[in-house]
C-alpha cells in the first residue's frame, strides 16, 4: 500500500534508478534527478507502527549533521556589497526538520506584476531527507540536491538545467575552519554545468561554491531561488543570483544580528550626536537649514522604555522671498523610547499597512550597521489579488536610514523640486570620535557690545569693523551656516576694513572676541 510518496520533480526517468535502499519501515529510492520515499506496507496494519515510523523518522532527520538549514535559528548573511540577508523558518512539516518553509519576500511574477507572497531568497522550501539529502525548491519550483553526507572528491547531480544540462556538485574541501569565532568541519561544493552528452560546458556559475558545516549549516549559499537565472529584474534594480557569507547566528547568538529599534537609540552618558540638515524647494523658492547637537546626560532603562536626559544646541535659518529667520535654542530635554515592533522585523520581511501596502526594511553592515526604511515610492501596492505594482511617484527618493546606537532618520536626495539631506556629521561614543563637530553660534546669547560696530550689512566684498582701543587686539571669525569656519581677522587698529571677497551670497556668522571674552556675534548677510 502506498502510503506517502513525496515526489520531487517531474524531470526524471523512472527506469533510471541510482539506487534502493529499503530499510525496516521504509524504502528510499534515488533515481538519477529525484528521490521518492515510500513507508513500507506492512506498517498501515496497525495504526500505532506508523506513529513509530513518523517518530523514526523525526529522529532520523534531527540527529543529521551538516543540515543546511534549521529552524530552531535565526542566521544572517552578506554578500559583496555588505547588505545583509536573513533567515528564518516560519514553518515546519511535522514539527521537525522535515520540509521548511522560510518566511516570504517580494518577488517578480510577471514583466508587470509583483507579488510580496513569493518565496524566500534562498528557495521556496527545504525538503531535508532522513539519509541527509538536502533538496531546496527554487521560486519555480525545480528542485536543487544536496548531498550532505558527501565525502571528499564526490560528485552528484545537483540540478537538471532544462532536461537538457546537468549541473553537477562536488566536495572540492573538507576541513575545520573558523567563522564568527566559531570553530567547525566545513564541506565546500563547487558547481559546473554539463551538456547531456556529459560533457563539460561554459556558464557563469562554473566555480561558484557554497559552503555547510556539521552544526550550524550553510557558512556561504547562494540565493537558490533564482537558481539558474543569473538576475530578475525589477524597477528597484533587481537581484543578481550571488554568494552570500554567513555572518551571524541566533544559536549560539553571534556575529550580526538584526538591528531593533532600541539598538539604534542605545546610547550612554556622555555620547554626542551631531546632525546637519538642509533643504531647498524649488516651488516655494525656500531654504532651510538645521543644526542640532545633542549630549547625553543621563539614561534611565525601564521594563518597556528607555528615558535620556540631553542637553540641546540647536539652530534653524529659513530663508523665502518674503525674508529670513535665524533662530538659536539651547536647552534640556528629556527622549524617551520603547520598542517599535514593525521597525524590528527581520529585513526582507513583508509588513502591509492599512491600504493595501507592501514594503520591507533592508539592512547593511558596512562601517555602521544600518537599517533602511523604504520611501513609499519603494512600496507595492495591491492592483488585483495576483498583481502588486510598485508605486511610481514624484518627489524625493529617499530611504530613511537609522545606524545602530547613532540614531535617525537620516537621509539625501534630489529631485526636480529641490534638495533635502539630513546627515549624521559627527559622532562620539564612549572613547570613539568620527566625523567632523559642528560649531553651531548663537547670535542671541550674545548681545553686541555697544564697544564694536560692523557695516555694511549686507555686505559686498568687504566689512568695516570698528572696536574700543582697550579691546585690542580682536579676532572676527565668519562661519557658514553650518557653522565651519570659513574666515578669519586679527584687527589691531580700532578702525579697520576686512576683505571676504569670495564669499557666495548667502547667510553667515560672524563672532568677533577679544583676548578676554567675547565682544559680539551676529548674521552677516552678503549679497
Amino acid at each position: 500500500m502506498y502510503i506517502y510518496r513525496h515526489r520531487i520533480t517531474s524531470f526524471s526517468n523512472e527506469k533510471n534508478i541510482d539506487r534502493i535502499r529499503v530499510k525496516p519501515k521504509l524504502t528510499v529510492i534515488h533515481f538519477e534527478n529525484h528521490i521518492e520515499i515510500i513507508f513500507n506496507p506492512i506498517i498501515m496494519k496497525k495504526p500505532f507502527l506508523l506513529s513509530i515510523l513518523l517518530l523514526n523518522l523525526v529522529f532520523q532527520v534531527a540527529s543529521q549533521n551538516y543540515q543546511t538549514v534549521n529552524s530552531g535559528r535565526i542566521a544572517s548573511f552578506k554578500n559583496a556589497e555588505d547588505e545583509v540577508k536573513f533567515i528564518r523558518i516560519d514553518s515546519v512539516f511535522f514539527d521537525t526538520d522535515s520540509i521548511l518553509v522560510p518566511f516570504s519576500n517580494m518577488q517578480q511574477n510577471s514583466d508587470e506584476c509583483f507579488t510580496p507572497y513569493g518565496s524566500h531568497w534562498l528557495g521556496k522550501e527545504i525538503i531535508i531527507t532522513p539519509d541527509g539529502m538536502n533538496i531546496i525548491k527554487t521560486k519555480d519550483g525545480y528542485p536543487f540536491y544536496i548531498r550532505t553526507q558527501a565525502v571528499l572528491g564526490e560528485s552528484f547531480s545537483a540540478f537538471i538545467l532544462f532536461g537538457m544540462q546537468v549541473v553537477m556538485a562536488t566536495v572540492t574541501n573538507h576541513d575545520t575552519l573558523t567563522f564568527l569565532g566559531i570553530q567547525d568541519s566545513v564541506k565546500t561544493y563547487t558547481l559546473q554545468f554539463y551538456n547531456d552528452f556529459n560533457q563539460p560546458v561554459n556558464h557563469p556559475l562554473n566555480g561558484i561554491t557554497f559552503k555547510v558545516s556539521k552544526d550550524h549549516g550553510f557558512v556561504q549559499t547562494l540565493n537558490f531561488s533564482l537558481f539558474p537565472d543569473l538576475s530578475n529584474w525589477n524597477p528597484l534594480g533587481g537581484e543578481s543570483l550571488e554568494s552570500y557569507d554567513l555572518v551571524g547566528l541566533t544559536t549560539p547568538e553571534v556575529g550580526v544580528q538584526n538591528l531593533t529599534w532600541m539598538e539604534v537609540h542605545d546610547y550612554q552618558p556622555g555620547d554626542e550626536i551631531h546632525v546637519y540638515y538642509y533643504a531647498y524647494l524649488i516651488p516655494y523658492f525656500s531654504t532651510e537649514i538645521q543644526q542640532s547637537i545633542h549630549k547625553y546626560l543621563e539614561r534611565s532603562d525601564f521594563d518597556d522604555s528607555i528615558n535620556y536626559t540631553v542637553e540641546r544646541i540647536k539652530s534653524r535659518y529659513f530663508q523665502n522671498h518674503e525674508g529670513s529667520t535665524f533662530v538659536f535654542t539651547h536647552d534640556t530635554i528629556t527622549e524617551t523610547y520603547s520598542p517599535d515592533e514593525e521597525f524590528d522585523k527581520l529585513p526582507g520581511e513583508i509588513l502591509m499597512d492599512d491600504d493595501f501596502s507592501a514594503f520591507y526594511y533592508s539592512m547593511n553592515a558596512a562601517s555602521h550597521q544600518a537599517k533602511v526604511w523604504p520611501s513609499e515610492d519603494y512600496w507595492l501596492y495591491q492592483n488585483s489579488d495576483d498583481c502588486w505594482n510598485y508605486w511610481l511617484i514624484d518627489g524625493c527618493l529617499s530611504d530613511d536610514t537609522y545606524y545602530k546606537g547613532l540614531g535617525g532618520p537620516y537621509q539625501q536626495c534630489y529631485y526636480l523640486g529641490g534638495e533635502i539631506e539630513r546627515s549624521l556629521v559627527f559622532y562620539k561614543k564612549g572613547e570613539v570620535e568620527w566625523g567632523t563637530p559642528l560649531v553651531i553660534i548663537g547670535v542671541d546669547d550674545v548681545k553686541v557690545s555697544n564697544d564694536v560696530k560692523i557695516y555694511p550689512n549686507p555686505a559686498g566684498n568687504f566689512l568695516n569693523v570698528e572696536v574700543n582701543e582697550l579691546s585690542l587686539p580682536v579676532k572676527i571669525e565668519i562661519y557658514n551656516a553650518m557653522g565651519s569656519l570659513l574666515k578669519d581677522f586679527k584687527l589691531t587698529e580700532t578702525v579697520q576694513q576686512v576683505i571676504i571677497e569670495g564669499l557666495k551670497p548667502g547667510l553667515y556668522l560672524y563672532r568677533i572676541a577679544s583676548e578676554k571674552q567675547v565682544l559680539g556675534s551676529g548674521k552677516l548677510v552678503v549679497e
